[in-house]
């Protein structure tokens, strides 16, 4: 994957129509695999930008926030399903302090 197919990635899978963020709110739990696109995508753009000092605004954008939109209704969800997902929220969030502190 290179860093545009990264980028359009990231867009697709916080930003689009069919992200990760609106299957969780919908009740749909964690796709797993745009997540792991997700985070290989995120980590590809880590490298792409540690000797930058900036970041595209649309790829800031994206992550402004975002913890808040991974709130949803627990009563959707399992006791596991939701530890799950705390787990992929804590990744990311991780991954988003990785790509800003490059």
């Amino acid at each position: 994957m290179n860093k545009n197919n990264a980028l359009n990635s990231i867009y697709e899978n916080i930003l689009g129509e069919h992200s990760i963020l609106i299957q969780l709110r919908n009740g749909e739990g964690l796709n797993e695999v745009k997540y792991s696109e997700l985070i290989t995508s995120m980590k590809i753009l880590i490298a792409e930008y540690k000797s930058f000092e900036v970041v595209p605004k649309k790829l800031a954008l994206c992550f402004v926030d975002i913890s808040n939109f991974f709130y949803f209704n627990e009563e959707k969800y399992s006791l596991d399903g939701q530890n799950r997902i705390e787990d992929a929220i804590q990744e990311i969030a991780q991954l988003t302090n990785e790509l800003f502190d490059c």
